[in-house]
């Protein structure tokens, strides 16, 4: 990758400020700040984009192509424009001069453009061969036109040569007007531009300047073009919700704008004040109700820091890019709380704008600069650049790591979140406008006098000196930390340091607040901690964890979790009470995530996740690892890739230099390691902290041998191999034998790719050692795994031997020194389902549309019948059976009565997977299909299986595919649960037999879907839910099947009668044999990061399926039309861009002009569809989900047990830590409710990341966090026998039952008889983690111990903590809580005992002790041969 070497490579670094403040130079604000100066320009409105409702940006850019040579302007009086000379650089080749603009667009690698990319126009707006009326283009009288009072006008062009681009379009009329979007029309048929165009002018030109007929040159050839004035296009106007219309587009014009933090909640520190001084640049809020955002547009001259310090040194003139520079800021709606007026005097008001995280920020460059040859469209909002500080020279800072304190800005665009704009008095008629516009969009207006909220002008001393001083030697003379001058040195520890840098990045510290006292104070509690406490780390943890019940009084503020004088909490009871989090279960460890976006960076609090084999190895070096994402900035989400542009260049450039430089936090430098395969594409990847003997190299080295791998996709894969999430059960008694077997191949296809076998024998044994328990009620049938270079799965076979591991070269993809067997997943039966792709597909292969929507409607029907009848609700929950199984386990819960008592929790968890499944409905198109099962996919080591014959299906044309012959179809063996089997338990089998319709997500090509005969083998019928494919053939199958292998991956299968397609198995998809990115030398870790930044640039896999299902829907043919046939060629190949390197390219051509409705895009940009997907979109409404607390607690649980205060007060303190583990959860995984989070019903999508996998991925957090309160619980019982732990069970519930009616109490008290707010909901999930025992406990035939449902005891449950010291030691005792290397005590009553009433258990399971056995001993147990 080429990377500019001003921003991001290499060169001699330069010396640094030595003293500068960490907020600005001079905190009180000057009338005359040095370089601060803005212009405003009342002509039009140059960033608006919204030239009619014809004028539409793709969300995606296309690719780009060979640049153009520069150019002169033409001048304004001839009609010959020539533009063939001089022309400016299009996007793609633009200079990186600094003499041409400012730093922030000129000094970028990457570029990026608008994410709505390309516009192509309907044939419905186009006004065609319209002669002009003679109003339009004559004026006799001398009268103004008529077309100059509009808001903008569009002029038609003709007979342009096919090679023009928006830049001589540009070019040609820039002179006349301002012009603010120029579309170029393609031809349908071929992509390519029909000669026509169009340009908008906004406001109107001052004369006209156009005729019927005009010679101009372009490129230095003369045409005759025809230039026609258009129709007056509809104002833009915008209606609100309640009905009133407002101007799209609302401006006014500032005075002063002044950047800053809140100093308290009713006073503002400003720390850079911008004013207007001029009239050359616009200065002005822009309420911009379209596209529903606040626009802070200004502008400023940036002075050279060496004017004010001469110390610094730089080999650049002085001043040489000191020069004036437009900027905007970007404000969505959705992101603002309020507003707050303030009257300052009789001639000046103000508006006060917080934001809870930095918006987006942008720079304008050059206008000619801005266009792209490929594209043929182009907008003003083109010239607008995304920037991620602003700073004299942000080359002067290239090599410096990424840290939360800044030297190099000149305003900390991600921190100075306060924004304070300044107006005359004589535009409060224009406010009168924008208000009411900004209330209808729920944006609160509070007025205020300069009494009420004030400004402060305080000089504010930097803290981070005393925390780490410099010191000679120790870093490089560039390091941001030789700002800090200050040698008073206070030492706090790297978690107590860690914690306090947490706590300012979410905003519950800021620096201003941060006194020497209270660091020291810090460090006097840090002195005296225990193996098991340090309190200062605690109290910060208290001030960052998840609020468990909102705050009434806190709602109103401007910053409800800002804590403005810290060392109150020295004197906070509960805050000095804080204590240790829950010990965590086997497999699962803390670890630190670090957010990364354009502007700063988040910091969260150490949370549990479950291991690989990096951090199982590396264990004592847990704290030196932390996890890092990048993100857009918080209102944004995820960084959407920006192929062949440069608009988002600086965000890739900060990509590139955090994993370049690395990350500092608490004193540490964290530096690249690697990142796991589907963190990869989540754009996250691991950090590591060295020390003197463990270094990231060192870890690397210890990972695997790749050394001999010259593909850089590759060699990032295979060590993405080590981080994959798996648990490492206990090794076999009598060691392990790695036997190496052939691959099965024919015709250069490997049918058994992924594919190696263990024995049944190791298969229990593998399993008992899974499970909490020792006791399994179901073998796999087949284990996803990893041992050492070594993936894929491992299917049990009786010739195996125990100790045998059979592995073929297939699997084996590097040398590693690991060699234990560690598990991913194993096999298990979820119901199938159809989604959009699969319903085009088989739509186009015959498949009538009435057989989808039938089964729709009954769906719909059967969910709303489901929410009153149980019987319909446990055949439901029983057949529909989810991929974590959760259904059954609700099934369960019905089966236990909870149905009938109306318990909220079950009540509200129903609800969720009613809300999840229409959601999904309408979304996905998610039909469940009962005669359907999804599982994994393996072979057929018997080669018993008819395998598929190429030369019969070649020899078949259409209507021959569509004799039904099934002799020559291929055969498959599955065999799935009858109905109501809960997974995990024994069960009635069946094997299943006929045709069926097979396939893998995502299908996209019609051969993706073939049609199978399943039959009935008796020697397979040891392989339970999984679809076993033939060994023989012309092909396998999997391959055919959107490219899928035997690694890991899932097949769904349906035997439904109504979806066997009428078309036969339509011939698969060529695979292109791609020629992966192959070095001549050794990889470098530089290697790995430039394709780690250039994967998050170019990715376009969700840019293609998107654009293939558009195409799917408008073209006749669907599925089989060559343009879907060759964007499904794409998405194969950018599926495989993280293995190959080579990214697929989406021609403009290829890019839909218009989107079906049930793609939810833009009105304007939309159409309504009338085929299938269409109508299924139709038929389904949306369900809104709201949690409900007001339904009765079950009496058979409150009256079963008379409990002691003692229970109840331990059971209190871990109900705590439940309600904070599960709210870092949600936040973590951007979750709204515990209900989605316990279910795994997950109702929002991912702020980063596709929601595609997001049920999998919350699986093992979820099963985690109940293992962990579960094994609390225990330990606090003392034992798993039912008469000893079911009361402590029964307190769970009990206290959750208290705290509900606590808080409706005080609710009820307060009068908001309305209901609860999201944060003011408490969690209820906890007693939860035991569903089976509260089942067992609701059911038994015991006598209940109470008469009555007890009375709630009254005291707010964290307002009792004057004896927490006591039950903390308690707690510790018990094992419960975690040591300070986040182990715990293990005692033996946590292990002793299995999981009561289990009936249904696999025969011949053996328990292995806990205590060591004899090789011999434990065979003997397990009854080998």
């Amino acid at each position: 990758m080429e990377y500019d070497k001003g921003r991001v490579g290499g060169g001699s670094h330069r010396e640094r400020p030595s003293t500068p403040n960490l907020l600005q130079s001079s905190i009180s604000i000057q009338e005359h700040e040095n370089g601060t100066f803005s212009m405003a320009n009342n002509q039009g409105h140059s960033s608006s984009d919204d030239a009619g409702n014809d004028v539409a940006r793709r969300q995606e850019t296309s690719e780009s192509t060979t640049s153009v040579s520069p150019s002169p302007s033409p001048t304004a009086t001839s009609l010959r424009a020539s533009i063939s000379s001089q022309r400016p650089k299009s996007r793609e080749s633009r200079p990186n001069s600094k003499q041409q603009s400012r730093q922030h667009s000129r000094h970028e690698p990457f570029a990026g453009s608008s994410t709505n990319g390309t516009h192509e126009t309907h044939p419905s707006n186009l006004i065609a061969n319209q002669k002009p009326a003679s109003h339009y283009s004559s004026n006799p009288l001398g009268m103004r036109p008529e077309w100059s009072h509009w808001e903008k006008i569009c002029l038609r062009i003709q007979n342009l040569p096919p090679t023009t681009t928006t830049c001589d379009v540009w070019f040609l009329f820039k002179n006349h007007g301002e012009i603010v979007s120029i579309d170029l029309f393609e031809r349908k048929s071929t992509g390519e531009r029909d000669g026509t165009g169009r340009v908008y002018f906004r406001p109107p030109p001052t004369k006209q300047f156009w005729q019927d007929f005009m010679i101009v040159d372009i490129r230095g050839k003369p045409a005759k073009i025809k230039v026609e004035l258009q129709k007056r296009l509809p104002s833009s106007r915008v209606q609100t919700s309640n009905g009133q219309n407002y101007p799209s587009l609302i401006s006014l014009q500032m005075r002063a704008l002044q950047f800053g933090v809140l100093a308290h909640e009713n006073e503002m520190l400003p720390l850079r004040t911008i004013r207007n001084n001029h009239n050359r640049f616009r200065f002005s809020l822009d309420a911009d109700l379209d596209h529903k955002r606040l626009e802070i547009i200004f502008a400023c001259t940036i002075q050279d820091p060496r004017r004010e310090d001469p110390t610094i040194q730089h080999p650049d003139p002085i001043g040489k890019v000191e020069m004036p520079q437009e900027y905007k800021a970007q404000i969505p709606f959705a992101h603002l709380k309020k507003i707050i007026f303030i009257d300052i005097d009789d001639s000046t008001w103000a508006l006060l704008i917080p934001l809870p995280a930095p918006p987006a920020f942008y720079v304008k460059h050059d206008v000619a600069g801005s266009h792209s040859d490929s594209r043929c469209i182009w907008s003003i909002r083109d010239a607008w650049d995304r920037i991620v500080d602003i700073t004299y020279d942000t080359s002067w800072f290239k090599n410096d790591p990424v840290m939360l304190p800044k030297a190099n800005h000149f305003i900390d665009i991600g921190r100075w979140t306060m924004y304070r704009l300044i107006f005359p008095k004589s535009i409060l008629g224009d406010w009168a406008v924008m208000r009411p516009a900004l209330q209808d969009f729920n944006i609160s207006v509070d007025y205020k006098t300069s009494e009420e909220f004030s400004t402060i002008t305080t000089q504010v001393p930097s803290f981070w000196g005393k925390l780490e001083p410099r010191k000679l030697n120790e870093w490089e003379p560039n390091s941001n930390l030789s700002l800090l001058a200050d040698t008073e040195e206070i030492h706090l520890p790297y978690r107590v340091r860690y914690q306090l840098e947490a706590c300012i990045s979410q905003g519950f510290l800021n620096e201003i607040d941060i006194t020497t006292e209270f660091l020291q104070r810090l460090a006097d509690l840090s002195k005296d901690h225990t193996k098991r406490r340090d309190r200062a780390n605690d109290l910060l943890m208290y001030i960052s964890q998840p609020h468990t019940v909102g705050r009434l009084e806190n709602l109103d503020k401007i910053d409800e979790k800002r804590i403005y004088d810290p060392m109150k909490l020295f004197k906070d009871k509960k805050a000095l009470s804080h204590y240790p989090e829950i010990a965590l279960p086997e497999n699962t460890q803390w670890v630190r995530k670090v957010v990364v976006t354009p502007t700063t960076m988040y910091l969260s609090n150490p949370a549990p996740e479950a291991m690989n084999r990096v951090l199982r190895h590396f264990a004592k070096y847990q704290d030196r690892f932390i996890r890092v994402q990048f993100t857009d900035e918080i209102s944004k989400g995820r960084i959407f890739p920006t192929p062949g542009t440069t608009q988002d260049n600086a965000l890739f450039n900060r990509i590139h230099r955090t994993l370049s430089n690395g990350i500092r936090i608490g004193g540490r430098h964290f530096q690249y390691l690697a990142a796991g395969n589907s963190q990869f594409r989540e754009n996250g990847a691991y950090f590591f902290c060295p020390d003197d003997f463990i270094t990231c190299d060192y870890i690397r080295n210890w990972m695997g041998d790749v050394a001999h791998i010259r593909v850089v996709a590759k060699y990032a894969a295979r060590l993405g191999q080590c981080f994959s999430t798996t648990k490492l059960p206990k090794s076999s008694p009598i060691g392990q034998t790695i036997v190496h077997i052939p691959d099965i191949e024919h015709n250069g296809w490997c049918f058994t790719d992924g594919v190696g076998k263990i024995a049944p024998s190791r298969a229990k044994f593998l399993i008992q050692n899974l499970t909490s328990s020792n006791v399994a009620t179901h073998i796999p049938a087949v284990f996803q795994f990893r041992l050492g270079g070594s993936k894929g799965i491992l299917t049990q076979w009786p010739d195996v031997p125990f100790n045998d591991v059979h592995l073929r070269p297939s699997q084996n993809k590097f040398e590693c020194s690991s060699r234990g067997l560690e598990i991913i997943k194993t096999s298990r039966f979820s119901v199938a389902a159809l989604n959009r792709q699969t319903i085009m597909i088989l739509s186009c292969l015959g498949v009538p549309d009435f057989v989808f929507e039938e089964k729709m409607k009954k769906q719909i029907a059967d969910y709303e019948s489901a929410m009153e009848d149980p019987r319909v609700a446990m055949q439901l929950l029983s057949k529909y059976i989810d991929q974590n199984g959760v259904t059954t386990t609700i099934a369960q819960m019905i089966v236990d009565g909870f149905m009938n008592t109306k318990e909220p929790f079950f009540m509200t968890i129903l609800e969720v997977w009613r809300a999840w499944s229409m959601r999904l409905l309408r979304e996905k198109a998610r039909i469940v299909v009962d005669q359907g099962a999804f599982v994994f996919g393996c072979i057929d080591e018997t080669r018993t299986l008819r395998g598929y014959s190429e030369l019969e299906e070649a020899a078949e044309s259409t209507e021959s595919r569509n004799k039904k012959d099934p002799s020559k179809l291929p055969q498959i063996f599955l065999q799935v649960p009858k109905t109501g089997i809960r997974p995990g338990e024994t069960g009635e089998y069946k094997v299943i037999t006929g045709i069926c319709m097979l396939g893998r997500n995502p299908s996209l090509h019609p051969g993706d879907i073939r049609v199978v005969e399943a039959v009935d083998v008796p020697a397979l019928r040891h392989l339970r839910d999984v679809v076993v494919f033939p060994a023989v053939g012309d092909r396998d199958i999997p391959s055919m099947c959107s490219g899928g292998d035997l690694d890991g991956d899932d097949y769904f299968v349906v035997w439904d009668p109504e979806l066997i397609p009428l078309e036969w198995n339509y011939p698969p998809m060529e695979q292109d044999v791609l020629q992966p990115k192959q070095l001549k030398r050794d990889v470098k870790v530089s290697d790995l990061i430039s394709f780690f930044v250039q994967y998050m640039k170019n990715d376009s896999l969700s840019t293609i399926a998107h654009a293939h299902l558009a195409k799917c829907d408008m073209l006749p043919e669907g599925p089989k039309d060559p343009q879907c046939i060759e964007l499904a060629r794409l998405h194969s190949k950018s599926v495989d861009y993280p293995k190959t390197g080579q990214e697929a390219h989406l021609k403009s051509s290829l890019r839909p002009r218009h989107f079906p409705h049930f793609m939810e895009r833009p009105p304007r940009k939309s159409y309504h569809s009338k085929k299938i997907l269409g109508r299924l979109y139709d038929q389904v409404a949306k369900v809104e989900f709201k949690p409900k607390l007001d339904g009765a607690f079950d009496e058979r649980i409150l009256r079963r047990y008379a409990l002691n205060e003692d229970t109840l007060k331990a059971v209190r303190m871990i109900k705590r830590q439940h309600d904070k583990a599960m709210k870092q959860i949600m936040n973590q995984h951007d979750i709204e409710t515990e209900f989605e989070t316990w279910s795994t019903f997950v109702l929002t999508k991912p702020r980063v990341g596709s929601d595609y996998r997001r049920q999998e991925i919350m699986e093992p957090v979820i099963t985690s966090h109940r293992e962990r309160f579960r094994q609390a619980c225990i330990k606090l019982a003392g034992s798993r026998d039912p008469k000893v732990l079911y009361p402590v069970i029964a307190a769970a519930y009990v206290v959750t039952w208290e705290e509900v009616q606590i808080i409706l109490g005080r609710i009820r008290r307060e009068g908001q008889e309305q209901g609860l707010s999201k944060d003011e909901i408490p969690l209820i999930s906890f007693p939860w983690v035991f569903e089976y025992e509260l089942g067992r406990i609701a059911t038994s035939q015991d006598a209940f111990e109470l008469e009555e449902v007890p009375k709630p005891s009254m005291a707010l449950l964290d307002d009792n903590v004057d004896d927490d010291e006591e039950e903390f030691e308690r707690l510790v005792s018990a094992g419960i809580i975690a040591d300070e290397d986040g182990n715990e005590s293990h005692s033996s009553e946590g292990h002793e005992l299995s999981r009561p009433d289990m009936n249904e258990t696999v025969e011949d399971l053996v328990v292995l002790e806990e205590d060591e056995e004899t090789g011999m001993d434990a065979l003997a147990k397990l009854n080998l041969r």
